[in-house]
């Protein structure tokens, strides 16, 4: 039937650059073909195909049923729009093929537009990969490694292998479950294990191999290390990956043997020399060429013959390898040569090592260079009776050479002293210029008192910075104390230390034999004792021992355990000391001052009980005591309508503290008292030990509304560059610097230099021990902004201040409030 060339053209040009092949056809006759059509057909122009009847691109055996399709199609009925049938080529071969059809309408006719495809390849390849996974999961299941099958990064098979491994009861238990799951938290290097997992089947899809570590748990809980692979892969049509592993425990174990092994050769003191049979150098270590001055390379190859120093004889040898060959194994001294031609002695051990067959494969010789300790036996001798710092006799020698001194003393009626020496402030030079800088000042104290005393006599370091000076054959006292003397002078001298000038000192205690002691143990002892009563004394002096020092020890020690039950037993008391405001004679606050009221003894001095409190760590539960107390008063004043500040002395011990802050927070909540209600007073040193540290803590208690002050300003050792950097409100200008004024012109100096430092760092001053008139008119004049002494008023009990609290000014007159 003739077919209107206009619509022939418009299917054809829509039909051109279709891939797949298409035909349009009206009333089972092809109207119009693609290229893609005439090449599935065999033809060469597809304008050949139309007017043939489309049934004749079919096998026989298809025209039946597809003309049926057709007819069926054409009355409107519902047909399955893709259907699939034999194709019969031009050349008369035949293949599968994949049909579509529709219906297309124009100029009012309607026309079927049919697409196929040749399927025969995609069926063959269907089969061979059903083939191919039926093979792939068979080696898959008996597999005798654990393998599983990861699709959206889950295992979603495994096998035999990898539940008797893991030790599951079956297969279910280990399936729709990520890697991590059967993992610690967290792998060996410390990426999270599921962060982990993911990241490798990322790579292994990205790379399509990828092979790790990764440790594994099994089901009782012990994790094992293991080696993944992981391989890319397409199941089904769905993207998968094939994951087998394997328990490599005995492999770490094996490396880690290596690495020891290796590192015993690479890193021992010893030379290490391995030969085969024939004494061929096959290989050395660091600690040969450390010893030989020989290169590895400049030996291997070669035989040990080439360090043979010929002091040796053939005699020697024959007999060495005698003994090698009989027992496997030889061992003692010989002497061999450096490259640089010098001789040393050494050490040596050879032993066999057996090949696969039982007989020896290998020769290991082991060596240490024994020169020195041959050489040097004095300075063994010596360093077992010297201190390794200064060289000085250790403790060992001193008691050996007191000793002698004593038995010589007893012999001819002579006296011997022991100066028993403790460096001051040595502890803040060693913490705060280093341990290193520390020993150059123990080293230079050494020479300094080596240069003060007598070659016969003996200067030994104990340990630490404790020094003793034994001397011997003087007729009298007053010749120790000018060496004490001279050694505390030559001491004082600054010495410079990590580019600074340092200032130390000593404190020396002296026992003379026989009077304070007959043997050497109880001499030291009071030597000892001596020099705490001089460091008690001020420091930088020395004190002979006596017998009252003794009983001082005695006293020290009852005293500790009376202080112990002072807290519980209600002798403890506090007093207040009124700080007066100059320019108007207000009271500034009050110092809170403790005092221990001892029920046999009557009133025990703050000088006498404070040092033995912070000596016994004592202070710390006595100082919360006072702040717990002072609160308690500072409630009930602040009760009665009084603004009161009560300042509170905070030892260093206390201040090293870590829970000072919260400890002092508690105590004021307890006592429904706020932070500005009180103020902390430190020293100097208190602060200085460890300037970063005291800022961190200063800063705490300013943020619970603290104020701070630093006392006895002027008498320590502050560095100003921490001073502006710490978080105080107030100085205290030390009472030794009051006492003199106005007629001290130094002190007056030094005063006006802390006002005017005051003023430039934004600081109260609070000057202490005022009590005169002609004080307080200087302080005045000079700018200081508050006072504090017996001029206004000695500390008084809390009961006679009570009166006072309210008063709105202090008269300038002595001890009248």
């Amino acid at each position: 039937m003739p077919v209107p060339m206009d619509v022939r053209q418009t299917i054809k040009a829509l039909f051109d650059n279709a891939v797949d092949a298409v035909c349009a056809h009206r009333d089972g006759v092809v109207v119009a073909a693609n290229p893609a059509y005439a090449r599935l057909f065999g033809y060469d122009v597809a304008d050949d195909m139309a007017g043939h009847p489309i049934i004749e691109t079919l096998a026989p055996e298809e025209h039946s049923r597809v003309g049926e399709i057709i007819r069926r199609r054409a009355a409107g009925a519902d047909v399955a729009p893709v259907y699939t049938a034999k194709g019969l080529r031009r050349d008369g071969s035949r293949f599968d093929l994949e049909i579509g059809a529709s219906v297309f309408q124009m100029d009012g006719e309607s026309y079927f537009i049919a697409v196929l495809r040749d399927v025969s390849e995609a069926e063959d390849s269907k089969r061979r990969l059903t083939e191919s996974e039926e093979r792939f999961r068979n080696l898959f299941m008996m597999s005798p490694d654990p393998t599983w099958i990861i699709q959206d990064n889950r295992f979603v098979e495994c096998n035999q292998a990898a539940v008797n491994i893991l030790g599951y009861p079956d297969a279910d238990s280990l399936k729709n479950v990520h890697p991590s799951e059967l993992s610690p938290d967290a792998q060996p290097d410390g990426e999270s294990s599921f962060a982990k997992a993911e990241r490798m089947m990322g790579l292994a899809m990205a790379n399509g191999l990828h092979r790790f570590e990764w440790a594994h748990r099994r089901h009782d809980g012990s994790v094992f290390p293991a080696e993944v692979t992981l391989s890319a892969t397409l199941l089904q049509g769905r993207p998968s990956i094939y994951c087998t592993w394997r328990d490599i425990t005995e492999r770490h174990q094996a490396e880690a043997q290596m690495r020891l092994a290796a590192g015993v050769f690479d890193s021992t003191h010893e030379g290490i020399v391995v030969t085969d049979t024939n004494g061929i150098i096959l290989s050395v270590n660091p600690a040969f060429t450390r010893i030989t001055g020989y290169a590895g390379c400049e030996v291997i190859g070669k035989t040990p013959a080439v360090l043979k120093s010929h002091r040796q004889d053939r005699n020697f040898y024959r007999a060495m390898w005698d003994d090698l060959l009989k027992k496997g194994e030889w061992r003692g001294e010989l002497w061999n040569r450096r490259k640089d031609g010098e001789a040393y002695l050494e050490w040596l051990t050879i032993s066999a090592v057996a090949g696969p067959d039982g007989k020896p494969s290998r020769y290991v010789a082991v060596f240490s260079d024994v020169t020195e300790l041959r050489r040097k036996d004095d300075q063994i001798r010596h360093q077992a009776y010297h201190d390794a710092l200064t060289g000085l006799p250790n403790r060992f020698l001193l008691a050996d050479r007191l000793d002698h001194a004593l038995e010589v003393s007893r012999r001819v009626q002579t006296q011997v002293a022991v100066l028993f020496l403790d460096l001051d402030r040595f502890k803040v030079i060693n913490d705060s210029l280093g341990h290193h800088e520390g020993d150059k000042l123990l080293v230079e104290v050494a020479r300094r008192v080596g240069q003060t005393v007598r070659r016969s006599d003996t200067v030994s370091r104990l340990g630490g910075d404790e020094f003793v000076v034994v001397l011997s054959s003087f007729s009298d006292t007053t010749e120790v104390a000018l060496v004490a003397e001279k050694i505390i002078a030559a001491l004082a001298r600054p010495l410079r230390l990590a580019g600074k000038a340092v200032h130390s000192g000593t404190s020396i205690g002296i026992a003379v034999f026989p009077q304070d002691g007959e043997d050497a143990a109880t001499l030291l002892k009071n030597a000892d004792t001596a020099m705490y009563q001089a460091k008690a004394g001020g420091r930088r002096c020395f004190r002979f021992f006596d017998r009252s020092m003794n009983e001082h020890a005695v006293r020290r020690l009852e005293l500790e355990a009376q202080l112990r039950q002072a807290i519980d037993s209600n002798q403890l008391e506090l007093h207040y000391q009124p700080k007066v405001l100059v320019e108007t004679g207000g009271l500034a606050g009050l110092e809170a001052l403790l005092r221990w009221n001892h029920p046999e003894q009557g009133r025990i001095p703050p000088m006498e009980f404070i040092p033995l409190a912070e000596e016994t760590g004592l202070i710390i539960p006595l100082s919360y005591w006072v702040i717990e107390e002072a609160c308690r008063k500072l409630a009930k004043w602040r009760k009665g309508g009084a603004d009161v500040k009560v300042a509170i002395n905070l030892s260093a011990r206390q201040f090293h503290d870590e829970k000072l802050p919260q400890r002092i927070e508690a105590i004021l909540q307890r006592n429904k008292v706020p932070g500005s209600a009180l103020e902390i007073e430190l020293t100097e040193g208190a602060v200085m030990d460890d300037p970063g540290r005291a800022i961190v803590i200063l800063q705490r208690l300013r943020a619970l509304g603290l104020r701070v002050s630093v006392d006895d300003f002027g008498t320590g050792y502050s560095s100003l560059a921490y001073l502006k950097r710490f978080p105080i409100n107030a100085v205290k200008i030390d009472r030794s610097f009051v006492m003199d004024l106005p007629g001290d012109a130094e002190d007056a100096a030094i005063v006006r230099a802390i006002l005017d430092l005051a003023r430039a760092l934004n600081l109260d001053v609070v000057a202490e021990g005022v009590e005169t008139a002609e004080q307080l008119d200087f302080l005045a004049q000079a700018g200081c902004g508050q006072v504090q002494g017996y001029y206004f008023s000695p500390p008084r009990p809390a009961a006679e201040l009570d009166a006072w609290i309210s008063k709105a000014s202090w008269a300038y007159s002595p001890n009248r409030p």
